[in-house]
């Protein structure tokens, strides 16, 4: 991708319009066995009908750092690992801080369990104790929200809870789902904009019934894995995702910069818990 320079921006503040695109700057070519690196990310401005032979500028640069010991088995306990993605404006770490994401060793969601292979594959179980969470921070330190995975009786659909500072849940983030609410359902198709099999995450109000958050002059707030290309898929296994915001009520509209930035940790925490441990 075409990297450009967005500037100056005043401090701990980014203009993000109505979605970006999270895109990921790392190889993982680079990872040896279980020995995955640390995994770093660009943002650029949200295009409608990304393709992936579109050059975009970089907006910003995030950059992971993690623990050797806790990347080394992101396979086998994905979602566990302490880890902190320090988000920096323009398109490489020395341009100005600007927030970040970070959380402690936790639970996984989906360990790998003994005799871990089967003939179908790593062998995974649900579960539902001190769960993976990221918490956004500004660049002086101080909490602006936290995206959480979410338990419940469905226990094989994947489910997240974004959080205010102050521990009030503003969205509910998931797929659509089938069978009474057990499965998760796919979507198939989807031309540019997505892979041929893919789950996007809706961006939905905090009570039941979770109902998706409408824009009212069409399209919806979600957060989509897109198809990077036939070379990042298949070859350095990058993902990409786009990030459509959620249109800001009278309630939650004077702190809709701190809900953009929670919304890329919660970006970052559905990689990490879904597609990381595959690549």
């Amino acid at each position: 991708m075409e990297e450009g320079n967005y500037g100056q921006v005043a401090p701990g503040q980014v203009a993000m319009g109505d979605g970006i695109m999270v895109y990921q700057k790392t190889s993982q070519c680079c990872r040896c066995c279980c020995c995955q690196p640390n995994i770093d990310w660009t943002i650029h401005d949200y295009v409608e009908g990304w393709s992936a032979d579109m050059s975009l500028p970089t907006k910003m640069f995030i950059k992971e750092e993690a623990a050797w010991f806790g990347r080394c088995w992101s396979h086998c306990w994905p979602g566990w690992r302490a880890t902190k993605y320090n988000v920096y404006a323009g398109e490489n770490p020395t341009g100005q801080p600007l927030f970040s994401h970070e959380k402690p060793a936790t639970c996984s969601h989906c360990p790998l369990y003994p005799p871990f292979y089967s003939d179908n594959g790593p062998v995974r179980c649900p579960w539902c104790c001190c769960l993976p969470y990221l918490e956004t921070k500004d660049n002086k330190g101080q909490l602006i929200g936290v995206s959480r995975y979410i338990c419940d009786m469905c226990i094989f659909v994947p489910k997240y809870n974004l959080e205010d500072g102050n521990g009030n849940v503003i969205y509910r983030v998931r797929p659509e789902v089938c069978c009474g609410g057990l499965c998760v359902k796919c979507k198939c198709g989807g031309g540019q904009k997505g892979k041929c099999f893919r789950i996007p995450f809706p961006i939905r109000e905090p009570q039941e019934p979770f109902n998706p958050i409408k824009d009212p002059q069409g399209g919806d707030a979600a957060i989509t894995d897109l198809w990077a290309g036939m070379k990042h898929e298949c070859c350095t296994n990058r993902e990409m995702y786009s990030l459509k915001f959620p249109k800001f009520t009278n309630q939650n509209a004077k702190n809709q910069e701190d809900i953009k930035k929670s919304l890329i940790g919660m970006t970052l925490l559905i990689d990490i818990t879904l597609n990381e441990q595959d690549q």
